[in-house]
């Protein structure tokens, strides 16, 4: 039995089809309908929802189609609109008293610092986590951090018995890999690996900085249907080139050549993970970029 207060929502009649009961975030509403932009009348909602004891009493949902604002009951020229994305995270703090119209607004301010800064470091050369210069051609692992790494002082000495030097190094670790199950004559792409890596280095042209595989450039297919990163023998042209930055602990975080969505990876099963730009907006303001870091080989 659900033992949280529903939340209510006005509903324009005309994008009732978009409210699609399927989630807990819906399925535990209170919902009344009103026809037209004319009939919104906020004051009038906020009666309705405080003549309701058993509802959700400090905020109530207008929606119109994929539109959405919470508003404050109390004070309903505090409100925030936000987009169908991030509907369920919104909605459902709200009505749980885990959020607020102000926390989001403030949170809405810390995602220009989230983004990556697109500007240049003049003389740019590629460090490993010690800060040592990586030159090029040096051969290199780059290493996926993610939570299990805090695990990792506590895992069985029954798994790591036998293993050899080399062994322990990637055991129970996320690498980047290089998908090379295509057949179609397209190039390959960067994935999340668990226990194998693939071997990288750079090249400096022109003061700018290439990762590379196996004499191949990652790169950006500007014009494909996805946002993974290729491996390709030509010099990737401007638009198509990947940008590292660094983060505040000497590991590193790509982006486009200029952008300010950092690569993510996503965990589609236990032992592979999808490697690409992700701009979703519920990734850019709760997700996190995918960090790396250089292991010399």
């Amino acid at each position: 039995m659900n033992e949280q207060k529903p939340i209510h929502y006005f509903v324009c009649s005309k994008g009732s089809d978009s409210l699609g009961l399927t989630n807990a975030t819906e399925d535990n509403t209170i919902v009344e309908y009103f026809d037209s932009e004319e009939d919104v009348d906020l004051a009038k909602f906020a009666k309705i929802v405080k003549s309701k004891p058993n509802c959700v009493q400090k905020h109530f949902i207008v929606n119109k189609g994929n539109d959405y604002c919470a508003v404050e009951t109390d004070s309903v020229e505090n409100s925030y609109v936000f987009s169908v994305r991030l509907k369920y995270r919104i909605v459902s703090t709200l009505a749980a008293g885990t959020a607020t119209i102000e926390s989001f607004i403030e949170e809405d301010k810390r995602l220009e610092n989230k983004l990556a800064k697109p500007e240049r470091q003049p003389g740019f050369k590629l460090r490993d986590a010690d800060g040592e210069i990586i030159p090029d051609g040096i051969k290199f692992a780059l290493q996926i951090l993610r939570d299990r790494e805090e695990d990792e002082n506590d895992e069985d000495e029954d798994e790591t018995e036998g293993l050899s030097k080399e062994e322990l190094l990637y055991h129970n670790k996320d690498w980047i890999g290089v998908n090379s199950f295509m057949n179609d004559g397209k190039d390959h792409f960067l994935c999340g690996n668990v226990d194998y890596h693939n071997s990288f280095e750079c090249e400096t042209i022109d003061d700018i900085v290439y990762l590379k595989h196996d004499g191949r450039y990652f790169y950006f297919d500007i014009d494909g249907e996805t946002n993974d990163i290729f491996i390709g023998k030509a010099v990737p042209a401007k638009d198509q080139r990947v940008q590292i930055h660094y983060t505040d602990d000497s590991n590193i975080c790509l982006t486009g050549w200029g952008g300010r969505v950092y690569v993510a990876c996503e965990w589609v099963k236990c032992s592979y993970g999808a490697i690409g730009l992700d701009n979703r907006e519920e990734q850019l303001r709760w997700g996190s970029p995918m960090k790396l870091r250089i292991v010399r080989l």
